[in-house]
């Protein structure tokens, strides 16, 4: 970044206190749930504009003079007064966010127990010439100062104890310019965050974004993806329909044969609102979703279907029983060389057919006292390209398809919300029990955030890791040194975890 741009961006950021007035939303600048008002429809961002009174055209009484005409002709249209222009047309604002993490292992003394301390800082500038028409742009800024180079990965970077840090990290979020045509077709085009699904922690229908959702994650930090879209509201019927062009979902779109396309319909039938959704990329399988949302009387319950014919990645199938450790002692290498990945009995395959990805649950509000509510739910999640042991993992991981959250066939989630209870009205408690079902490994957590000051949030939580040894919530590994090709590994110790914790800071502007 050149030294122009970080002085511009510096002198934006130390603006944001003083221009951050009567700013969007939380919800619709950084694509999360918003925190203190509900994210506005399409329909409201771009509604009909209040009557103005129309500007005076009245040509002034003509004189002799041309010149005097000519200066004084027909009065100038006000923009203010008129939909053309806004009293304050651009907003600046931001998010500071600092947090402090720790993980403990098993058999790990407290003086080795693992710390990060990331950071990311947001910016972005709102402008809004207009009712009809925006632009929007979002800059990230994230760092870890205890991560050494190269170190993201859960294999060892390396055995010396290095102490340079990763560098400064600056990312595009969101830029997106967003107008209509008529009030009939609402166009938006640009890096933009488009969430599909219903569920809370598993959202198999969630394809627009290149990234899986972190579920446990209070802040979605997922960056957007660019696209082109289209939105046609059937405001009579409360239906919206979407057609949209996609430009990096499955990689930098360099030619035309390579944009990816996307469509959605949204209805509401009685209490129920469902949507249909498909999408189509070149190198990958057709994509079908379907997601639910009803009232059963007291109780809100969702859905999610996604579908797709076969798999856009191999799976891999060990020997009954065995684990990779074991793979690896039974094959030798030669002259001493470690034993070869490529060379272990691992069958590669694609699935026949159909492999659907399910997820559904079920809510319930109740008030406890006068004024006071808890929220209680469940969920489940099938995921037929999943695996039923841990056995593979570790494979997985070296072949970089280690995905958490979606390894193993069985997962289940019990949570409950408490906000703002008695006159703790600032203060929200989440309490989260997901387990793997198919690897018997779960993780029970809980999260507090309080609302300091106006812009102040204050998050912490803890959880614990327990069941299977080697699951995906208590994942371990103890391998040999092995080869992959000509890159040698050198042998591989990870303990299972057993307990985490963490606090942040957050400030929204």
């Amino acid at each position: 970044m050149s030294t122009r741009t970080s002085l511009a961006l510096a002198a934006a950021l130390a603006a944001l206190p003083a221009l951050a007035q009567e700013r969007p939303s939380e919800g619709d600048l950084f694509g999360g749930e918003a925190a203190d008002a509900p994210r506005p429809d399409e329909s409201a961002l771009f509604g009909d504009p209040t009557e103005a009174p129309p500007a005076s055209t009245q040509a002034p009484e003509a004189t002799g003079d041309r010149d005097a005409q000519a200066l004084g002709g027909p009065a100038a249209t006000n923009a203010f007064d008129t939909e053309e222009a806004v009293e304050d047309p651009l907003k600046i604002g931001g998010r500071f966010y600092l947090r402090a993490l720790s993980q403990g292992n098993e058999g790990v003394s407290f003086g080795n127990t693992s710390f990060s301390a990331p950071m990311l800082v947001d910016g972005y500038f709102d402008a809004r010439p207009t009712d009809r028409l925006r632009g929007f742009v979002l800059g990230r800024l994230t760092f870890d100062p205890t991560r050494r180079e190269g170190s993201g990965s859960l294999l060892p970077s390396g055995t010396s104890s290095s102490t340079a840090v990763a560098a400064p990290r600056v990312l595009l979020d969101q830029a997106w310019l967003r107008f209509d045509l008529g009030r009939t077709l609402f166009i938006t085009a640009g890096k933009q965050h488009v969430k599909w699904g219903t569920s809370r922690f598993w959202n198999p229908t969630d394809f627009l974004s290149p990234q899986v959702r972190d579920p446990l994650a209070l802040f979605d930090a997922r960056t957007g993806a660019t696209m082109l879209k289209v939105h046609v509201p059937w405001e009579a019927k409360g239906w919206n329909f979407y057609a949209i062009g996609l430009l990096d979902n499955a990689g930098p779109a360099g030619t035309l044969g390579q944009v990816g396309g996307a469509a959605r319909a949204e209805v509401v039938l009685g209490p129920a609102e469902l949507g249909i959704d498909a999408v189509l990329q070149r190198g990958r399988k057709p994509r079908f979703g379907l997601d639910f949302s009803s009232a059963l009387g007291p109780i809100d319950i969702y859905g999610e279907l996604a579908l797709r014919r076969g798999s856009d990645m191999p799976l891999y199938r060990l020997p009954s029983n065995v684990s990779l450790g074991d793979l690896l002692g039974q094959v030798d290498g030669t002259g001493g060389v470690p034993p070869d990945l490529g060379a272990l009995p691992i069958e590669a395959y694609y699935p026949d057919g159909y492999t659907p990805q399910v997820s559904g649950g079920a809510t319930w509000t109740f008030a406890y006292s006068e004024s006071d509510t808890a929220t209680v739910g469940v969920e489940y999640f099938y995921n037929s390209t999943g695996y039923p042991t841990s056995l593979a993992y570790p494979y997985l991981l070296f072949q970089g398809q280690f995905q958490p959250f979606y390894l193993g066939q069985h997962y289940a989630a019990v949570y409950g919300l408490l906000a703002g209870p008695g006159s703790w009205d600032d203060t929200n408690f989440i309490l989260s029990n997901l387990g793997n079902l198919s690897d018997r490994s779960f993780l029970t957590r809980l999260d507090v955030t309080h609302r300091a000051l106006r812009y102040l949030s204050v998050e912490a939580f803890v959880a614990v890791n327990y069941g299977q040894k080697g699951g995906e919530f208590r994942f371990a590994l103890d391998l040999p040194a092995m080869r992959r090709g000509e890159q040698v590994i050198p042998p591989v110790v990870v303990v299972p975890p057993t307990v985490q914790a963490g606090v942040g800071l957050r400030i929204d502007l």
